[in-house]
């Protein structure tokens, strides 16, 4: 996989997630009537972001990667008022390329892989990776995600699709 093609996917994955949160977010406001509270708020505005009665179009998110200076992490914030396409910026430790992108592991289960913090039999068991989250921002902005760093176990039992889960924290 090239660099550009690992961007892409992970564009991709993260436009996927951003949709699946608003429609989540858009049944939870319809089950209870606040959707149409919300619409009242945002009369006259024509911009599809805010709208809460209906999710608005996700482009695929344009994914930088930097070098980054000390932690591997994402910064990403987007409000989707203006239509424009996600910014999803990955500052990836210096084997991102070699040992993550061009390996074809730049999305595993979904999520984006910003770094691989432990490997076993040539294959990343321990992934930095983030945890979207989006919902309707009555308050100013409309449909809006945003993204958290986390670190995730990925299980390799079928090669073809690993999954992931949150890491467990060690008991004391």
């Amino acid at each position: 996989m090239t660099v550009a093609q690992a961007r892409k996917a992970i564009g991709e994955a993260v436009s996927a997630r951003i949709t699946e949160l608003f429609e989540a977010d858009l049944a939870r406001m319809r089950a209870s009537g606040i959707d149409k509270v919300y619409a009242r708020t945002w009369r006259g505005s024509t911009l599809p972001g805010h709208n809460p009665s209906a999710v608005p179009p996700v482009p695929t998110a344009l994914v930088a990667t930097d070098p980054a200076w000390t932690t591997p992490g994402v910064i990403f914030t987007w409000k989707s008022e203006r239509e424009e396409a996600p910014f999803f910026r990955i500052n990836t430790p210096p084997v991102w390329t070699s040992r993550i992108a061009h390996r074809g592991l730049a999305v595993i289960d979904g999520f984006p892989v910003t770094a691989v913090l432990e490997w076993d039999d040539q294959r990343p068991v321990l992934i930095q990776t983030v945890e979207l989250d989006g919902h309707f921002d009555n308050s100013i902005h409309g449909w809006r995600a945003w993204a958290s760093d986390t670190v995730r176990n990925v299980d390799w039992t079928d090669p073809d699709q690993p999954t992931t889960t949150p890491q467990q924290e060690p008991a004391s």
